[in-house]
């Protein structure tokens, strides 16, 4: 995120202040150190850390004429509310996700697993594009099913500066207990607990790789963004239906399709309500391509021209050359 905002608004001439995640200050302000040792000139770029009053007194700000902004749905409404009653702010906003990730019948089943492995485990599933819907067509439910359970349960989860560790703690004691109060939820509206759902350590905020079946749409672990490593597991018959499944969301942010049938994969990109769309990948970012969401996912892009645009104006400068025409 760091780069994504900050890359682009200096490239586009601008003065940048970036206000960081309460839970995660250190590494904006350790990037900061080395842009001072690569000789910005002061004031240029400017961390700030601190709580949501901080971002507040940003949002607020007369003389603040851009916001980009990334994190829930709930706060991304409030900058928005605020930048338009201060002096109407150019706003991006890069909110919450529920993304659904398809595997078709015809997929490379091995390429797919590890593919969504990465989409919802990634980063402890703190990632607002997660794969955290999985939709599975029925003719390989079962074999996909018993191998993605292996995948979670071979998923190794501890220290993040050990290197065989893919998966760390969540990101507070906050953070923990509302994926717990998900998982709970879910068992307490009939979804099944395939593998996780607990604890992966005596202490400390980790939790297991968790895979919940026999879900239906309505239920609160299926509609509603967790930000954790949870995923839930759907079985369905046609694309139409997994199109009507993956896009009955109130967010628009990612989705993954996977296939080798190119037709098939071009027809349920062009039809998901998604920003990106990952054809036989997931989470794979190239600066050169714009990412952002529909819906209440958000609007604007990062990266890509789109990207550089955010930090713009377009001004219109007509001239008259041949004024004997005003006459």
């Amino acid at each position: 995120m760091w780069a994504w905002k900050i890359g682009p608004a200096l490239a586009t001439g601008n003065t940048v202040i970036l206000k960081s995640a309460e839970s995660t200050p250190l590494s904006a302000l350790y990037a900061a150190s080395l842009v001072k040792e690569a000789g910005f000139p002061p004031g240029v770029l400017n961390i700030l850390s601190g709580y949501g009053k901080v971002g507040a007194a940003m949002t607020n700000h007369p003389k603040i004429r851009k916001i980009a902004f990334t994190g829930s749905t709930a706060t991304g409404k409030q900058v928005l509310k605020s930048a338009a009653l201060s002096n109407l702010k150019k706003i991006t906003l890069e909110l919450g996700g529920k993304s659904p990730n398809i595997i078709f019948d015809d997929a490379n089943i091995e390429n797919a697993l590890s593919w969504s492995a990465l989409g919802i485990f990634f980063n402890s599933g703190e990632v607002c594009c997660a794969g955290s819907r999985l939709y599975v067509q029925e003719g390989i439910y079962d074999k996909v099913v018993a191998a993605f359970k292996q995948k979670a349960e071979e998923v190794v989860v501890g220290d993040p500066f050990n290197a065989d560790t893919f998966q760390g703690a969540q990101t507070s004691k906050m953070q923990f207990d509302r994926v717990m109060g998900f998982i709970e939820d879910g068992k307490a509206e009939g979804a099944t607990l395939l593998t996780g759902g607990c604890r992966a350590q005596d202490k400390g905020y980790f939790i297991k790789p968790t895979v919940f079946t026999d879900v239906k749409p309505d239920m609160k672990i299926v509609q509603e963004e967790i930000f954790g490593p949870v995923v839930c597991v759907t079985k369905f018959k046609t694309v139409e239906e997994v199109l009507t499944l993956a896009n009955d969301t109130e967010y628009g942010l990612a989705a993954g399709v996977h296939t080798q049938d190119i037709s098939k994969a071009h027809y349920v990109a062009e039809n998901l309500h998604a920003g990106t769309v990952w054809i036989n990948c997931y989470n794979s970012f190239h600066e050169a391509v714009p990412f952002g969401g529909f819906n209440q996912s958000g609007f604007g892009k990062e990266m890509g021209k789109d990207g550089l645009d955010n930090y713009i104006q377009t001004k219109a400068v007509r001239i008259m050359l041949d004024q004997a025409k005003l006459a």
